[in-house]
């Protein structure tokens, strides 16, 4: 195999040359749009290997180093430009700039080159590589021909979110002619629907395991040790440098809101990854809330918070009622999968896709965005680590300046955020494996990320997420709230919150509220004794009761047993929670506790018309309380699913693309008016810039 990534191979260096990545090694800024493409003609590739049974993999990789190049600029127009960060004092002029929605062509985060960079080298990939090679009846390139032309598609989709209309090429740019010839532009829905239709070729002619990502044999691989501390070594994984093709395809008919085909291709990744095993699309549980304490055999979920005071919370006392014993042992340990993701190694946590920056200036690409909040991630003294008392992820010297800091948006959904428990009074008397619980506003534990530093840096608020230089694009968390955000606007919200509160897998059935077969009795139903004349078992309660507590509709039961069949009887080892290990929970379990238990407070009714009063009051729209319409609650839940990305997804480079793809849903849906995601998208970026809006929020295109 060909050295990766950040090697001075010959190879890799030869296809550097001339695979048509002009100014190679920087000089970028200032580019022309008819600059951004040109290339010499005697750059054209004459090494006939993408035609022969040979390793092409530093091919592959030449489009990684492009990916690289861009990663920080993908990573700040969408995180600047959103509503989770602030800048300092301290910040650059470029930064503050993207903040504030005045970006001009003199910006260094704004460069359609960089862009078509990465689109330029697939499309010469994906022009040359022979796909027909085969040993035996094994296909040798296809896995990888498709993980390029997922890139590329990626890499269009960044595109229409920040510059709505561009241009689109789908062949290798390598003479000025060709480059005259591409300056008509297209808008976004033209290039998704293009490059959806190339995606779907593939899969009607490949099967899944033909388009998998490529590992190149190998699960990690060294790139080198930090400058800091010699002892610890940077590895990635291949894998891991890819995009699945049906996350990525699943992303773009999201983006363009045809609903179902999305969640048809998260489903069918998510039921392909789950056929290996489910902790390879498992969001485990990850209870930050539960964190021993020294010289104590107790579990108590206010330490992970007591120790930092003040950039969010500040409550730590417990409620009298809080059940030590229950919160503590109702799940078995286990190193918590959400922290995990933002570690320093190849396979963090629930990490499905990312962009490895190299270690050092002379190893390859490296990256301003863990400096920009306060991590000196290519210094050289461990002596000036950053110093915090809360849970570090990842130790790192600290820069002098911090640029970039949580916004007061941000804290504020912390604070806000309820945390549930298990009470103290014992579990439901007739229903002893029902636990009584109760909420309190202690925050989200999602919030552990922040670190309040000490000493001479008690200042300051550390953020972990950007400290190892691995920027994050998916998460199989990313695929589960995604497809939460299809399945609502395919008019199941309902079902939607099922992800959020339950996680979809076969223990769901005991929230049903439909008539229910006697032999097929719902566990946690036992007194629901009324039995129709067809021997069906009827809920015994009100319909408030049904609608709160068992939430599944009849027709989320049959969307998710038939068209997105997660859980039908065939799938059942694959989504499936077992008694040793919570593979499948809700995502708000993450920082909220124990929202998943038939009794929790966190409920479909509860917490939806809560939302539906809140928007309501915000926009000035005179919903009436129990007269609250299908469509309230579709738009109401996918403003739960926004709160939700920014619990999870806040510091990830996703913000902004996350806001303007939720706003242009809404004016399609036209809920409340046709312009209603325009006030929205204002309204959620009003601390930015006044009066943004989907028609007014893109970058200047140069």
């Amino acid at each position: 195999m060909k050295q990766i990534i950040y090697s001075k191979t010959k190879e890799l260096l030869r296809f550097i040359v001339y695979m048509l990545l002009p100014m190679v090694g920087g000089g970028w800024m200032g580019v022309s749009c008819s600059d951004m493409l040109e290339v010499e003609s005697k750059r054209q590739l004459s090494d006939p290997s993408l035609n022969q049974k040979t390793d092409s993999v530093s091919y592959a990789y030449g489009v990684m180093q492009a990916m690289q190049q861009l990663a920080d600029q993908y990573y700040f127009q969408n995180e600047m430009r959103g509503d989770l960060v602030k800048t300092t004092a301290k910040a650059s002029t470029h930064l503050q700039a993207l903040s504030a929605f005045m970006a001009d062509a003199s910006n260094k985060y704004d460069s359609v080159y960089l862009y078509y960079k990465v689109i330029n080298n697939c499309n010469y990939y994906l022009a040359h590589r022979d796909t027909t090679l085969m040993t035996g009846s094994q296909n040798l390139v296809i896995n990888e021909y498709a993980g390029i032309a997922s890139i590329r598609a990626w890499t269009y989709l960044q595109l229409a979110r920040q510059y709505g209309s561009v241009p689109y090429i789908t062949e290798p740019v390598t003479t000025i002619a060709q480059i005259n010839a591409n300056t008509s532009m297209s808008d976004y829905r033209t290039i998704l629907l293009g490059e959806a239709e190339k995606l779907e070729y593939l899969k009607r002619h490949y099967s899944e395991d033909q388009l998998s990502v490529p590992t190149f044999n190998q699960t990690s691989r060294s790139v080198g040790v930090l400058n800091w501390d010699k002892s610890i070594n940077k590895y990635i994984s291949p894998a891991k440098c890819f995009i699945p093709l049906n996350v990525v395809l699943g992303d773009i008919y999201l983006e363009l809101g045809e609903y179902e085909k999305a969640a048809t291709c998260y489903y069918q990744y998510l039921r392909y990854v789950g056929s290996f095993g489910s902790e390879k699309i498992s969001v485990n549980y990850a209870n930050y809330s539960t964190v021993r304490i020294a010289n104590s055999g107790d579990y108590r979920f206010g330490d992970v918070f007591a120790s930092f005071s003040s950039p969010v919370f500040g409550n730590n006392e417990f409620p009298v009622d809080y059940n030590y014993n229950q919160n503590s042992t109702i799940y078995p340990e286990a190193t918590s999968s959400w922290l995990n993701s933002f570690a320093h190694v190849a396979e963090p946590g629930d990490v499905i896709s990312y962009i490895p920056m190299a270690v050092n200036y002379t190893m390859g690409q490296t990256t301003d965005i863990p400096a920009a909040f306060g991590y000196n991630y290519y210094g050289t003294e461990r002596k000036n680590e950053v110093q915090t008392e809360g849970v570090s992820v990842f130790s790192c010297p600290k820069t002098q300046d911090i640029q970039v800091v949580p916004s007061k948006a941000y804290c504020d959904s912390l604070r806000r955020a309820l945390f549930y428990y298990y009470s103290g009074d014992g579990p439901i008397k007739t229903k002893p494996n029902n636990w009584i619980v109760k909420s309190a506003p202690y925050g989200d534990a999602r919030g552990v990320i922040l670190n309040q530093g000490v000493g001479a840096d008690s200042s300051y608020v550390y953020t972990n997420k950007p400290s190892t230089g691995y920027v994050l694009l998916y998460r199989n968390a990313t695929v589960w709230l995604h497809l939460a955000e299809a399945i609502n606007r395919m008019g199941y919200p309902d079902a939607a919150f099922a992800v959020l509160k339950n996680g979809l897998h076969a223990d769901l059935s005991r929230y049903r509220h439909l008539e229910v077969p006697l032999k097929s009795k719902i566990p946690g139903n036992e007194e629901n004794d009324s039995v129709d004349a067809s021997g069906n078992v009827v809920l015994n309660m009100d319909e408030s009761q049904i609608g709160d507590i068992y939430y599944v509709t009849p027709e989320s039961w049959q969307l998710l047993t038939t068209t997105l069949p997660f859980l039908a009887q065939s799938n059942t080892s694959i989504f499936q929670n077992t008694a040793s290990q919570k593979s499948f929970v809700g995502i708000h379990y993450h920082g909220a506790g124990a929202v998943d238990y038939l009794y929790s407070p966190y409920r479909y009714g509860i917490v939806l018309d809560a939302k539906i009063a809140d928007i309501s009051n915000k926009y000035g729209l005179g919903l009436t309380p129990g007269a609250y319409t299908k469509d309230d609650y579709i738009n109401a839940m996918e403003d739960l699913l926004c709160d939700e990305y920014a619990l999870e997804f806040a510091f990830e480079g996703t913000r902004f693309s996350d806001l303007r793809r939720i706003a242009l849903h809404k004016n399609q849906a036209g809920t409340y008016g046709g312009n209603f995601g325009d006030r929205w998208l204002s309204t959620m970026l009003q601390n930015n810039a006044a009066g943004i809006t989907t028609l007014n929020c893109y970058l200047p295109y140069k």
